[in-house]
């Protein structure tokens, strides 16, 4: 081989790898003890995830102190990869009650501006679960396996958040929709997957959303409409996912809440999705690791996620009409 070419070897092993490097901890409390201090460091692209099991109704209790700025942690149920809690959006201390029984995943990570940069973040993630089970739901929550009523009202999801839909009995499996509080969808039974009790369900809105959804969030409600809460649609939206290349057309589903309160998903042309959760009108969260951004001109959103991509979302994709 000749002096250039093992020269060009050299330079090419020496460049960063890029790809976000996943590790796995599982994070055990000493006896007696209910919660832990772990001491950590990543480094650019790295991301630490921390599984703990607990039990639905426990209370937990997270704080990142770390010496990187751009070093966030987010809180996900399962291997869903929607978060419950965005540390980068809310701050690096939460607590909160735990909808289910389930392996949680404390996810920490450089955002995007400092992974680029090849930064290192030194912490200290400190854990506490807390509590027993959940008390005993009252009569007219989802608590029967068989019969109950011929609706149901989604009840009890946290403030900005949505209730998963999936595609079977369980967080193991995929969602296929989203619900927010006020919706109203037809039984079609419950079953228990675990110690947790799961209800199929159908938009009751008639539109094209059968799944299975947490009973724990649902309760007994009538059959009249619900005023546009719980409008899903689809359609497509001007998307330029790949900076310098020029603006195209993305399929996209919304799941509107009320209130300027809705979940968007964006079909991206090399394959995958984008998730972008508006609050009060607002584009709030991304997806874990990526930085968002918009302003508003008239009636349209122009958002752009990680100074990259950008995607044009009409106001009437989030409100209806």
């Amino acid at each position: 081989m000749s002096n250039l070419l093992i020269l060009v070897a050299a330079m090419l092993l020496s460049l960063p790898a890029i790809a976000q490097d996943v590790r796995e901890e599982r994070v055990s409390f000493q006896p007696g003890r209910s919660g832990a201090d772990i001491r950590g460091s990543i480094r650019g692209y790295e991301i630490v995830d921390y599984l703990i099991d607990a039990r639905a109704g426990q209370t937990i209790e997270i704080s990142l102190k770390t010496s990187n700025l751009s070093s966030y942690f987010n809180l996900l149920q399962g291997s869903d990869l929607t978060a419950i809690y965005v540390g980068s959006t809310e701050g690096n201390d939460y607590a909160g009650v735990l909808p289910d029984d389930a392996d949680y995943r404390i996810r920490v990570y450089l955002m995007r501006n400092a992974a680029r940069r090849d930064e290192t973040a030194d912490y200290t993630l400190s854990v506490a679960i807390t509590g027993g089970k959940a008390t005993a739901p009252s009569p007219d929550y989802a608590d029967g396996l068989a019969g109950g009523p011929d609706f149901w009202q989604v009840k009890g999801v946290p403030a900005g958040d949505t209730l998963n839909v999936r595609s079977g009995a369980g967080t193991s499996n995929r969602v296929v929709g989203a619900l927010a509080n006020g919706d109203r969808v037809r039984n079609l039974g419950c079953e228990m997957a675990g110690t947790a009790r799961w209800c199929r369900i159908e938009a009751a809105s008639g539109q094209a959303l059968t799944g299975w959804v947490s009973g724990r969030y649902l309760v007994e409600a009538g059959a009249e409409p619900n005023n546009g809460i719980n409008s899903q649609a689809t359609g497509q939206i001007p998307c330029s996912p790949v900076a310098g290349q020029p603006t195209t057309n993305c399929a996209f589903r919304v799941t509107r809440g009320g209130n300027g309160n809705a979940a968007v998903w964006i079909e991206l042309p090399a394959g995958g999705e984008r998730y972008v959760e508006f609050v009060d009108g607002r584009p709030e969260t991304t997806d874990a690791g990526m930085q968002i951004s918009f302003e508003k001109i008239s009636d349209l959103y122009l958002i752009r996620i990680d100074g990259s991509e950008r995607y044009e979302i009409p106001e009437a994709v989030v409100y209806g009409g």
